[in-house]
């Protein structure tokens, strides 16, 4: 048996359920603008003066700092076998459009070590990576 309570209950809990998604925050990629999946292994970010600029792809990283010519502050990646964050100027990269499926398909793939990049193409350091855009 429904009671009024109940139903009060129910109608209280789908507005709540409904407002969650509006509530939560929506990321821009910084040079795109397209919106950011965190959990993405093609994720970046640079953190600098207490504010955080997130890229939906490493490609769209390098292309910002290129542009800006910004290489100050914390900038990371996420390790592709990990999904962890890792400074990315010790980052290994490989570009492999066909091999990686990136957001905005630049295909390039964040490693935190050489060894492991180079299993899965040819490894780029971090300068490399930059030209590898322009």
């Amino acid at each position: 048996m429904v009671t009024t309570t109940n139903k009060l209950v129910l109608v209280l809990l789908l507005l709540v359920l409904a407002a969650v998604p509006a509530l939560a925050e929506t990321i821009s990629c910084a040079q795109c603008g397209m919106t950011v999946d965190l959990g993405s292994k093609f994720t970046s970010r640079i953190v600098q003066g207490g504010k955080t600029f997130y890229f939906c792809d490493i490609g769209d990283l390098l292309t910002y700092l290129s542009k800006h010519q910004q290489q100050a502050g914390q900038i990371e990646v996420r390790d592709y076998p990990t999904g962890d964050w890792i400074p990315a100027k010790t980052a290994s990269y490989v570009s492999a459009p066909n091999t990686f499926k990136s957001p905005m398909g630049w295909g390039i793939a964040g490693f935190k070590d050489q060894r492991t990049a180079a299993m899965n193409g040819k490894a780029l350091d971090f300068d490399a990576a930059l030209k590898a855009v322009k």
